[in-house]
């Protein structure tokens, strides 16, 4: 987590949503699985395989492996068993679990943030101490279920980044194969635990044609509630709902659907961690609106906190 590295992350919304932000002292998290990139959770899987066989060349070991009749020994076979393997858990890697999150962006009057998630630069862009965010996270104990339970983390967008997060799980992976081979096994489910540890990273890997939102996420994994999984996912909602960081999962009807989501409680965050509120260029808000509605709901903020954007947009 490198959230040390930046001071403030922002987040862009609607005038109607500041005030339910505001007013009810939480930020939703929400299923990026329907978010604006259709991407979202795929986009890491493309680099798996490639970066197997990356970190397999740098150190060749002996291993063999037989599929459908077929013998496949050292390179080969380590790429025919991990593409067996992220065939058979493809048909899981999106419907086990579904991630929750809240974006942030790095740069506090982005145009370009302006116009896609502040109704066009009608709404506000909200500043948050990313220290804070990060601290409360680590108060709270992990799941030892593979993947991250929650993270804040910057996106990373090139492939060189996106291959840096696959690769310390490929060598995990490797250190298995080293033992069954010398105890002379056959590979088991320990590789598909490490791939889902991949998944968990997947969160934070988009396009590069998002780059310039330059985009933080916090992120939250819950396992879907099947026959099977719903112990599963009992427990994991203990580990997101402990200390009263994070609600447990909640419901919405929003038109003809219902949507779920978890919501962050900013008063466990502590409210002195928004820093700042600057009004879009289309924003039709007052500094004074702003400064009174903060102050009804006990949130300090200086006038020199309270910004109009730089940008001339209409």
């Amino acid at each position: 987590m490198n959230a040390n590295q930046i001071e403030t992350v922002y987040h862009y919304c609607s005038v109607e949503s500041f005030y339910s932000i505001i007013s009810n002292k939480t930020l939703r998290l929400s299923d990026i699985g329907k978010s604006n990139d259709y991407m979202e959770r795929r986009w890491l899987q493309q680099f798996i395989l490639e970066t197997t066989m990356e970190e397999y060349d740098k150190a060749p070991f002996s291993i063999w492996f037989e599929y459908e009749g077929k013998e496949y020994r050292d390179h080969e076979a380590v790429e025919e068993l991990m593409r067996y393997e992220l065939k058979t858990m493809g048909q899981h890697w999106y419907d086990d679990y579904i991630t929750y999150a809240i974006c942030f962006s790095e740069r506090g009057d982005s145009l370009s943030q302006w116009r896609g998630y502040a109704d066009d630069g009608s709404g506000v862009c909200i500043g948050f101490r990313a220290d804070r965010i990060s601290g409360m996270l680590g108060k709270n104990r992990e799941s030892k279920e593979p993947g991250h339970t929650f993270e804040f983390a910057r996106i990373r967008y090139t492939p060189a980044a996106q291959k840096a997060l696959i690769r310390p799980h490929i060598r995990k992976i490797f250190r298995h194969l080293h033992t069954l081979v010398d105890q002379e096994q056959k590979p088991s489910g320990e590789i598909v635990k490490l791939l889902r540890a991949v998944n968990g990273e997947s969160a934070f890997c988009k396009n590069p044609a998002f780059s310039e939102e330059h985009e933080w996420r916090l992120a939250v994994n819950f396992p879907i509630p099947t026959t099977d999984a719903y112990a599963k996912f009992v427990q994991r909602q203990g580990h997101v709902a402990q200390n009263d960081l994070f609600s447990k999962l909640k419901t919405v009807v929003v038109g003809k659907t219902i949507k779920s989501y978890v919501e962050l409680n900013l008063r466990t965050i502590g409210l002195d961690a928004l820093t700042s509120v600057r009004l879009g260029p289309k924003c039709q808000l007052s500094k004074n609106d702003v400064k009174l509605f903060l102050f009804s709901e006990g949130v300090g903020l200086t006038d020199e906190n309270i910004l109009p954007s730089s940008a001339t947009y209409r």
